[in-house]
């Protein structure tokens, strides 16, 4: 199969406008209008798909071998260099794409954002696993989780913001890709990795992919790589429970936990008298911060291979997760990181999908002292404009079939919200599990510096 001309070694930066006539013009060697169809004759895109995930996903049909969809599989493994992708947002000159993004506080919308990250990091990947052979095809590569999704700078609607992706890591089968958002000085506004999976099209199995040409990374890149490295082997040790644990933390996880169950169980089995303590009267349940929403999949929400768009499910989760924090804060939350980011299962065109929302710790950025382990009490009764304090979201899809009477997980986030000033409860977990939960998913990544 044959690259297309935007993706090289040297960076290309492809812009998408939207002119009056609804087209799209690409740029810069000259112009170039491509239809807005919702069936293309090589693909489906639905008109609810951003301009700048349709032109990525334009870029990605024309790489694909269409006219041979049964060609044998690849068998050959190529070493490949990085090669980085650039996609230009003209919101400074291209008004209805600056309209198409904003927020009612006139700044890019951080869901839309991440549907064009997971667009862009799906091209870069299959660059990667391509062999440039017309007469095979190469293997499925399937988006397994996500990570590290921060915020830095504000996402402002009155400049040039350039969306870079590259191969940051190579596996056996898997594929890590890292996607920033910049702005025209280079400084990173925003920043994602996000992890595929290589399956054959044959037996749906793990297969190898072209590896990396690790002798030819530059130093900066040698340095992303192992770093990346370090992260993959921290959240497989995380997820296997084989991290070693201090035992002044291992006394603070024991003292934190009762602390918690003695609060949560006298406000759950006796809330009349909880609402008249002084520091009970602080506090909610867990249970009390749910949001959620019901709907049915459908099909304008598919990816090019026919599935429900994993962008789509990550700003749907995103989007619920900071209504929450707004109702719980009484003021906009600022988003400061989304990890933990896990794609069990595809979600299919029909299925039933519930997104649900709460709240599962609120506190202070630095809310522990990592030398002597000691908390804030600051972070909870005392209020002041100049107090920022963190509120942690735990976000589930869930795919529910009432034929059946089954139900599945299959995607999970963990966000992070930050709010400045003002006072708010202290989120209480409802059983000793969920508090030993909360302990390891957030109090204790920040005692290891981990997060």
């Amino acid at each position: 199969m044959t690259p297309t001309t935007t993706t090289t070694t040297t960076p290309t930066t492809t812009t998408v406008r939207l002119d009056n006539k609804n087209k799209f013009e690409k740029q810069p060697r000259e112009q170039k209008f491509i239809s807005t169809s919702t069936l293309s004759s090589m693909g489906y895109i639905s008109h609810q798909r951003t301009a700048i995930t349709k032109r990525l996903w334009n870029d990605r049909l024309e790489q694909m071998n269409l006219e041979h969809p049964h060609a044998p599989e690849q068998s050959i493994l190529k070493t490949k260099k990085i090669k980085e992708h650039v996609v230009l947002y003209d919101f400074e000159n291209d008004k209805q794409l600056a309209r198409d993004y904003a927020t009612p506080w006139n700044t890019a919308r951080i869901g839309r954002v991440l549907e064009d990250m997971d667009s862009l990091a799906g091209n870069v990947v299959f660059t990667h696993i391509d062999d440039n052979d017309p007469a095979t095809r190469p293997p499925n590569a399937v988006t397994a989780s996500a990570d590290n999704i921060r915020q830095f700078k504000k996402l402002r609607l009155d400049q040039k913001t350039f969306l870079h992706g590259r191969v940051t890591y190579v596996g056996t089968s898997s594929i890590v890709v890292r996607c920033d958002l910049k702005n025209e000085r280079g400084h990173v506004l925003m920043g994602a990795d996000f992890i595929f999976a290589a399956r054959s099209n044959a037996t749906g199995k793990a297969t190898p992919v072209n590896p990396l040409d690790v002798e030819a990374l530059t130093e900066e890149q040698k340095v992303t790589f192992d770093e990346v490295k370090a992260q993959i082997e921290l959240k497989k040790n995380r997820k296997m429970d084989k991290m070693p644990m201090r035992e002044e933390v291992r006394v603070l996880r024991r003292q934190w936990v009762k602390k918690m169950r003695e609060m949560s169980r006298v406000a759950k089995e006796m809330p009349s008298r909880a609402v008249l303590d002084e520091k009970l009267s602080k506090t909610v349940l867990t249970s009390q911060t749910m949001h959620e929403n019901l709907f049915v999949a459908q099909p304008q929400q598919v990816n090019l291979s026919g599935r429900i768009f994993g962008g789509f499910l990550l700003r749907r989760g995103f989007e619920l997760a900071l209504a929450n924090a707004y109702t719980f804060a009484g003021t906009f939350p600022l988003f400061v990181n989304m990890s933990d980011v896990d794609f069990r299962a595809p979600v299919e065109v029909g299925d039933l999908l519930r997104f649900r929302a709460h709240i599962i710790h609120v506190g202070e950025p630095d809310e522990f002292n990592k030398e002597t382990l000691e908390l804030k009490e600051t972070n909870v009764y005392e209020s002041g404009d100049d107090v920022e304090r963190d509120i942690v979201m735990q976000v589930e899809a869930i795919v529910v079939n009432p034929k059946t009477v089954n139900a599945i997980v299959t995607n999970s986030f963990l966000i992070t919200f930050r709010v400045k000033g003002g006072v708010l409860p202290t989120v209480l977990p409802e059983s000793t599990d969920e508090a030993f939960g909360v302990f390891e998913k957030v109090i204790r990544p920040k005692l290891c510096g981990w997060d």
